[in-house]
Formats: structure tokens, sequence, C-alpha cells
């Protein structure tokens, strides 16, 4: 996604350098803390996943806290060569949302909408930090469309897989946009919001960024299915996992 970013605001890749690797280091802390961080509707939405999570619970650990280590790290190295003090301050703010994030997002659970825009600011905020932290683009009215493109991208992408935990959801008398909609109108909102993303970087960028944006979502899809096909339909605990070897 910086990738398509850059390519869209036309900023240089090798500017950018090994700061391309911040988001995926951001994300990978905040998606395993989350995960170790087990909820009610966890266990009934991805029980196989959870059997997993426990079973695997230190690994998940000591490679969630190194890849947040590596990733102030990075931060830092480009931080302190920013022109101006404040520049620097305000980086290294940026730089702790992954922490902020799983530290709060428990508590945007409680609201429908709410738990998934926070996820699609935090996520569009990842993918922009590092062309902002690594070279001299600025804000201006592309890089503010290109960041309501990912927005609605990942909004989209949060509401498409709460389709399928509402079950879980209601159960636990948590409250979502899919819950609200319904699978159907749900989906008609998801593509509506994907193809809006996708026109945005089609208008700045051209062609090349569009398809790869497009042949992403097909990445994320197909592994998405693969995930729903190998999980086994029965409720699992770290035991079985243990007995499976």
């Amino acid at each position: 996604m910086v990738i398509i970013t850059a390519l869209t605001l036309d900023v240089s890749l090798s500017a950018i350098g090994v700061g391309l690797l911040l988001p995926a280091l951001g994300v990978y802390f905040i998606y395993v803390e989350d995960r170790r961080k087990i909820s009610p509707e966890d266990r009934i939405n991805s029980t196989y996943r959870t059997a997993l999570v426990e079973r695997f619970d230190t690994p998940l650990r000591y490679t969630s806290l190194a890849s947040l280590f590596v990733y102030q790290a990075i931060t830092l190295y480009f931080a302190i060569d920013l022109s101006a003090t404040s520049q620097t301050v305000l980086a290294l703010l940026i730089a702790q949302l992954p922490l902020v994030f799983v530290y709060t997002y428990d508590y945007s659970k409680r609201y429908p909408l709410i738990d998934s825009a926070y996820v699609a600011v935090v996520w569009a905020v990842l993918i922009s930090f590092p062309i902002f932290l690594t070279t001299s683009h600025r804000v201006t009215v592309s890089t503010v469309a290109v960041f309501v493109a990912w927005f609605a991208i990942i909004f989209a992408g949060v509401e498409s897989r709460n389709v399928s935990d509402v079950a879980g959801d209601n159960e636990v008398n948590r409250t979502t946009v899919a819950s609200i909609l319904g699978p159907k109108r749900t989906g008609y909102l998801v593509l509506a919001l994907k193809v809006s993303g996708l026109s945005i970087i089609y208008g700045l960028g051209g062609a090349l960024p569009a398809l790869l944006t497009g042949l992403y979502l097909l990445y994320l899809s197909l592994f998405r299915e693969l995930t729903q096909s190998i999980t086994p339909p029965r409720e699992y605990s770290p035991d079985d996992l243990s007995k499976r070897g």
C-alpha cells in the first residue's frame, strides 16, 4: 500500500528506502497484540485461531515486541534527520500510534461505526507516515485524497469481515455496521467504498496504481478464502493442537 501511494503521488521509492517496512512492522505488532487479548467474541467467531494464539502465545509476544523495536528504530533513524526539532518530535509521536491503538481499540468496539473508522484511520496514517517521514513531501490535496481512498478501502475490509462474525458479535451484544445493515446491504456498502477508493487512486495516479490496488485486493480475497476453506469446522482448544503435533 505504501508503494501504491508513492506511485500515485509520484514519490520516489528509493527515497523512502527502508521506511517501506514501517507499516508492515506496525501492523504486525497491532494484529498480534490484539489477537493475544482474546475477547469473548473471538472464542465464538474464531475458535481455531484462538486456539493457535493460546498455544503459541510466547513466540507471538516476542515477535511482536521485536517488530515494535525495529519499527521504532527505523522511525528514530529518519526522525533525527528531519530539518526541524518540531518535525522530529511530531514524527516520534505519530510513531507511537500502534501502541495507542492496541490499548484503546477495545473501547472503540463498544460503538458501531467507530471501531471500523478507528481501524481505517490508523491504517491510513501508517500507510502515509513513511512518505512524510523519509521525503520532503508534505500535505496537499492529493495526499488527503489518497488518505481518503485508503480509509474507504480499509473501512470496507473491516466491515466485510464483520459479516462473517455477526453471530458471535450478537451473542456478546457487540453491534457492528454489518449486524445493523445485514449481509446483503453491507455487501453493497463494501463494494461502493472499494470502488470509490479505487477510483480516487486511478484519478490521481492513473492505471498502474489502480491496477496494483485491484491486484492487492484480489490477493487479500484469495487468502481470506483459503483461510476459511482450511479452518476446521469444529471447536478447537490448545490441547487439540498439542494432540495434532
